[in-house]
């Protein structure tokens, strides 16, 4: 009888294990892949005067990067007013479309394409682009 219990009670603390909130942990997981930043550091008419973005009716800076083959890989916006749009970037050379736009995402510059952006693991890639008075919309 007494056996017959403690194989119970040994029995009933098995089952009940799970439910305490064992946890089994296998491998840890794999390292992330390490990754790179684009930067894009711009100016309106030469300068980082905020009310030229009012003054163009530019909301915010779009950054769209593509692969070498043409596939599209970030999509990035940030406030015109910042004068910096950036995207983390796994290492590699991609091209880039940079455009100021409006709340309705419609340009308000003309879209300025960049070539030959080489990307490194645990880095910036700082790249000045400017658009002057004649490539606003």
């Amino acid at each position: 009888m007494q056996t017959t219990r403690m194989l119970s009670l040994m029995l009933l603390a098995a089952l009940a294990a799970p439910a305490a909130g064992c946890v089994v942990v296998a491998d840890d997981p794999p390292p992330l892949r390490e990754t790179g930043t684009l930067t894009i550091a711009y100016t309106i008419e030469g300068t980082t005067d905020p009310l030229l973005c009012s003054y163009y009716g530019a909301t915010d800076a779009e950054l769209i990067v593509y692969t070498r083959g043409g596939d599209l890989v970030a999509e990035e916006y940030a406030p015109c007013d910042w004068f910096e749009v950036s995207a983390t970037l796994l290492p590699g050379r991609y091209t880039a479309d940079v455009t100021l736009v409006d709340a309705a995402n419609r340009a308000r510059s003309i879209t300025k394409p960049l070539d030959a952006l080489d990307v490194f693991s645990d880095a910036e890639l700082v790249v000045d682009v400017g658009f002057p008075a004649g490539s606003m919309l």
